[in-house]
């Protein structure tokens, strides 16, 4: 019997974990692939103002990772499957068995990106990615095109704009990107450009050679040789969806604490709504979560 089980270790969960532990309370993080989530293919970090210049991704999970396991944590890797009351507490079914705990946080972020269009899943290794530091080195010096319009969208944007020939993001209006100055650092380096719709067809025999975007003005065709996707990425809580309160988009309704109804159980970074998904926010919303989940499992 834990006190308290952390699903995922992304920024948020690495966090709230160390908290947790500190407290003196015992405490595991389950992650399906190990520590860091899409952090760790991240190259340098331009919205992490409390971090020396040039701290990359895998920098950053290091240091957690290395603070949660000082503070006493245990990481385990696991596919989580189920999640359910037992009693006055949680059972966390996982591939590799059930695991008990008084609390759990659950820290999931979103899912992977999908363009959701006919023929894309051909694509996936021929041009379709959805990591700049993994595959970005492999388009230098060509066009390659961004879908999305949130924090990591621009800044995968701006890790491409690096090797990359041109990289046109394409997005769906309104509040684009968040911060301003990631569309001021975006602007500066010269090769970024800002196109409003939607990709509806991907083509290419040898591999991706172009994309149909749909406008408002009509339909264009832009060369590209890939597309790196954030759009549609939902909240990952399929094992738990049926039993979470859930906004219109499929993120974990919590109150002021991240506490959801029910006591004990509480919902910390990008799988929350109203998250403002930047490597920050979801550092605070851990320790906040972590600190919520002590004080709720010391007074009970």
């Amino acid at each position: 019997m834990w006190d308290v089980i952390v699903i995922g270790a992304g920024p948020a969960g690495l966090s709230a974990a160390s908290v947790v532990a500190r407290a003196g309370l015992a405490c595991m993080c389950i992650d399906r692939l190990g520590p860091g989530g899409q952090l760790i293919n991240f190259g340098p970090l331009h919205d992490t103002p409390d971090l020396p210049a040039g701290t990359t991704g895998p920098d950053l999970v290091a240091s957690l990772s290395d603070t949660m396991l000082e503070a006493g944590a245990e990481l385990a890797v696991a596919e989580v499957g189920a999640l359910r009351r037992d009693g006055e507490g949680w059972v966390v079914a996982t591939d590799d068995g059930e695991h008990r705990a008084r609390g759990v946080i659950i820290a999931t972020g979103l899912t992977q990106g999908a363009l959701g269009i006919d023929g894309e899943a051909g694509f996936e290794g021929r041009g379709l990615s959805f990591c700049a530091a993994c595959d970005g080195p492999l388009y230098a010096g060509q066009d390659v095109i961004v879908a999305g319009t949130d924090h990591w969208a621009m800044q995968e944007a701006i890790e491409l704009a690096q090797v990359a020939a041109r990289v046109t993001m394409v997005h769906s209006g309104g509040p684009v990107f968040g911060a301003h100055e990631r569309v001021a650092t975006a602007t500066a380096l010269g090769n970024i450009d800002m196109v409003e719709g939607r990709i509806v067809a991907l083509d290419g025999e040898d591999g991706l050679q172009s994309v149909t975007i749909a406008r408002d003005s009509g339909r264009d065709v832009l060369p590209a040789r890939a597309v790196f996707v954030y759009t549609q990425r939902i909240p990952a809580v399929s094992f738990a969806r049926g039993s979470l309160d859930l906004d219109g988009m499929g993120h974990i309704m919590a109150d002021e604490d991240l506490r959801l109804p029910g006591r004990t159980l509480f919902a910390a970074g990008d799988v929350r709504a109203r998250a403002p998904q930047r490597i920050a926010s979801a550092i605070a919303d851990g320790e906040r979560a972590g600190h919520a989940a002590v004080a709720e499992l010391k007074t009970s």
